[in-house]
């Protein structure tokens, strides 16, 4: 069997987004950043196939960067008071693996409004991508992941990301998929593609915030690694909790948490299921001994007893 995959803008219509047997044909990341930077595109568009290919598309640690605007806005106002509580000189806010920042968009707006010394870094496991394209062919290029290691590859009609399982139904595509890694791999290693374009994956709404001030910036952060940076408030959304990991993979979070936060800083945590419904989260200030609560959302954490059982 084959399954071809969506590459071209043309090609973002309903009826074109599953194959003959009703399944999700791959849509290419990098048609994320055409649709934002089409100015032909308008808003409504943009937000509904700007999600749908995100959900078609899984990172390299098989994580789906699936997210909604005005997710968390209550929840959000309350987390600014108490930020304003802190009184904090300068305020400098880590915002953890926010996806594509549409999530964040009212969190930063606010937070824009409240202080005026604010400095803002929002992460996510790959907030951009870096695209190499083959000489003299159309509709053919690579897309890697900032160490280089492949994560998508488009030869027209096919789309193939590396973390995504095609079926033994499509014996076909697997076959072409290992061929063409190998191949892709090989033009990588010899310099043979050319140049490669960065290729930003966050909201266009989000994007505009983030370059309306030089104190703000987005990188790429794995929750694992240890941050050399300091921060007095870290905001992480949607993502600590049993979910995603075991007990002890969240204390190792918690750690590099706790060595990113200044003293007395702030830890804002919280899950919910969909847009505007109530957050199961907390705030909670770093002390010598962990981390203290200062208020909960509008239901209890979902990890609540596990923050508070951490030992630095």
């Amino acid at each position: 069997m084959l399954r071809t995959g969506i590459f071209k803008i043309s090609q973002l219509k309903n009826k074109q987004l599953k194959d003959l047997f009703g399944k999700e044909k791959n849509i290419s990341i990098k048609l994320y950043h055409d649709i934002k930077t089409d100015s032909s595109i308008v808003n409504t568009i943009y937000n509904k196939y700007s999600e749908i290919i995100l959900n078609r598309f899984n990172t390299k640690s098989n994580a789906i960067k699936r997210t909604y605007r005005n997710r968390f806005n209550a929840f959000d106002v309350n987390c600014i008071k108490k930020i304003e509580e802190a009184s904090f000189e300068n305020v400098k806010i880590h915002d953890l693996a926010i996806s594509d920042g549409r999530a964040s968009c009212f969190f930063l707006e606010n937070a824009i409004n409240s202080f005026q010394k604010l400095n803002y870094t929002g992460s996510d496991i790959a907030m951009y991508y870096y695209l190499y394209s083959k000489p003299n062919e159309k509709n053919c290029y690579v897309i890697t992941q900032e160490n280089g290691v492949i994560i998508e590859i488009t030869q027209a009609p096919f789309v193939w990301n590396m973390a995504r399982k095609e079926g033994k139904l499509y014996f076909i595509n697997n076959w072409l998929k290992s061929y063409y890694l190998k191949k892709c791999t090989n033009l990588l290693k010899s310099g043979a593609l050319n140049a490669p374009e960065k290729i930003h994956i966050t909201d266009k709404e989000f994007s505009q915030l983030i370059q309306s001030n030089s104190n703000f910036s987005l990188k790429n952060y794995n929750l694992f690694e240890a941050d050399t940076a300091t921060y007095n408030v870290i905001r992480v959304m949607n993502i600590l909790h049993f979910g995603y990991f075991s007990e002890d993979q969240l204390q190792l979070i918690f750690n590099n948490i706790y060595n990113s936060l200044e003293e007395n800083g702030l830890l804002i945590e919280g899950s919910n299921e969909d847009a505007g419904s109530e957050v199961e989260g907390a705030i909670y200030k770093k002390t010598k001994n962990g981390f203290v609560l200062m208020l909960s959302g509008e239901k209890k954490s979902r990890i609540e007893k596990s923050v508070l059982n951490f030992k630095p």
